[in-house]
């Protein structure tokens, strides 16, 4: 049951962004994977890292996508380490039209956006403490914002900040994110 409404959350977000094809946008468009690496603060206290691998569609100054991650967070006073994956369907808005263009074709582009889909949350266990490891898989939602250094011919570049948070409130989560598009 798990695996299937994961499985529809991606082929949901991917069905989307096929069906707001070249026919429906304005240019620029472009099919991108990214891929990013994080410092994660888990629970306003652990620290770790993580990241996310994402398939998406940008048409005019939206961007759709499909996304999973994999976050990992150190545990303390006795607990063993705890960690999360999620699969999102993300929308962002991209305001590339603040900031030009420089004479090099890289201009900076700010960006907002928001998620939802699933998260598994594996917490650790504290074994002196009688404490066993346990996992939840719950509703996830995820606020972003940051900028992108863009470039006409190559790859984007991307600085941001991630917020993931679950409907039952067991999970929150600040990431510090730096990544990379390549579009196609």
């Amino acid at each position: 049951m798990r695996r299937s409404i994961k499985s529809l959350i991606v082929t949901t977000c991917l069905a989307s962004a096929l069906a707001v094809g070249p026919a429906h946008a304005v240019a620029p468009n472009s099919w991108y994977a990214g891929l990013s690496g994080d410092a994660t603060w888990f629970n306003h206290s652990n620290t770790g890292g993580g990241g996310n691998v994402a398939l998406g569609y940008r048409f005019s100054d939206f961007r759709l996508e499909g996304e999973a991650g994999y976050h990992l967070a150190g545990g303390d006073s006795g607990y063993r380490d705890s960690h999360y994956y999620t699969y999102m369907g993300n929308l962002y808005y991209d305001f590339n039209r603040v900031f030009p263009a420089s004479a090099s074709g890289w201009h900076v582009v700010p960006y907002i956006g928001a998620g939802a889909g699933d998260a598994m949350v594996h917490y650790g266990s504290n074994p002196s403490a009688g404490v066993l490891p346990s996992a939840k898989n719950d509703f996830a939602y995820e606020g972003m914002a940051g900028f992108a250094l863009a470039s006409v011919s190559g790859p984007d570049w991307y600085l941001g900040y991630r917020y993931t948070g679950t409907g039952s409130d067991n999970l929150h989560a600040s990431n510090a994110e730096l990544g990379v598009r390549f579009h196609f």
